[in-house]
């Protein structure tokens, strides 16, 4: 992406970013609720972090009838996943001690892993073939609004359409949405508040077409965003029922962020106002989103998967 990308696209692409990310770590979670869902995704990520590096592991083990094994799988400590994410130790092992006794993560002494049985079952590999679906989704509307211009070429072996990467796929796109939720959680202060900002700026401006992004090159003042007119506002409820948490805790975290200037409450609900958009916080996350989705697609298109996209609508333009 250019340095030059105009700053609606900017918006609209940090959008759209949010969007996936929530979903993302909806399906991760095996039914569970958001910050579940978070604990297993960075449970993962630190287990195949080996496999992440490695581009001929990468490779190796790309699609679901490919999963690693689990002595491919490195154990991490529950302290290095509380301080990856920056919840509190006693919250973590509360948590990831529920997964293990449900059969989710397995302790192996040195730490915890996320075994294979789990990841190759009906429902891991539906939820995998959906998340494949979304970052693919993705990629053809940053793709529209003008983004996603100059990746590079493919550097290995195609995969095929009947067997596509979607395990290599799942990988990368962790990756990125556990250092947006890092990066995120830095300026609102801890993981729950986070999800809870991402998921009410996701219910506030989900109705908006991929068009609409506010001023392209007025600068990061207020006026400059959608109007506060065209969000939607949302109650406690709504949001309590998307994210799997219990409404007081909702309650209890929107009142830190109104006493942070990040939300305001309305008659209507809750609502992020363009104020709290131009703090200087939120617009770096914005801009450094951009580099981080140049990283996530680049990536992807060196290992064929883009090309592959891109040829499914080929063939699918063909066939009609």
């Amino acid at each position: 992406m250019s340095r030059e990308t105009s700053h609606d696209k900017i918006r609209v692409a940090a959008r759209l970013a949010n969007g996936f990310a929530l979903d993302l770590v909806k399906m991760v979670g095996f039914g569970r609720d958001v910050i579940d869902g978070l604990l297993i995704a960075a449970i993962s990520q630190a287990n195949v972090a080996q496999i992440s590096r490695d581009p001929a592991l990468q490779r190796a083990f790309a699609t679901l009838n490919r999963p690693p094994h689990d002595d491919l799988r490195r154990p991490v400590s529950i302290s290095a996943v509380a301080n990856s994410l920056s919840v509190p130790f006693e919250t973590a092992r509360r948590r990831i001690q529920t997964l293990v006794e449900q059969g989710i993560v397995l302790n192996v002494g040195r730490g915890v892993i996320l075994p294979q049985a789990p990841l190759n079952s009906p429902f891991y590999r539906m939820a995998a073939t959906a998340n494949y679906n979304l970052i693919r989704d993705l990629y053809f509307r940053l793709r529209a609004i003008g983004l996603l211009t100059s990746l590079p070429r493919p550097t290995g072996p195609a995969f095929t359409a009947d067997d596509p990467p979607v395990r290599l796929v799942i990988r990368m796109s962790t990756d990125y949405l556990l250092r947006l939720a890092e990066h995120t959680s830095r300026l609102i202060g801890d993981v729950v508040t986070t999800l809870i900002m991402m998921d009410l700026f996701q219910a506030n401006t989900a109705h908006l077409p991929d068009t609409i992004g506010g001023a392209a090159r007025d600068g990061w003042d207020s006026g400059s965003f959608v109007p506060d007119g065209l969000r939607q506002a949302v109650r406690i409820a709504t949001l309590s029922e998307r994210l799997g948490i219990p409404q007081e805790t909702v309650r209890r975290h929107l009142g830190r962020l109104v006493a942070k200037g990040f939300c305001v409450k309305t008659p209507d609900g809750y609502l992020i106002p363009s104020e709290a958009l131009a703090h200087k916080g939120f617009v770096r996350l914005m801009e450094d989103n951009r580099s981080h989705l140049q990283r996530l697609f680049a990536s992807l298109s060196e290992f064929g998967v883009v090309a592959e996209w891109e040829s499914e609508v080929i063939r699918v333009r063909g066939a009609a």
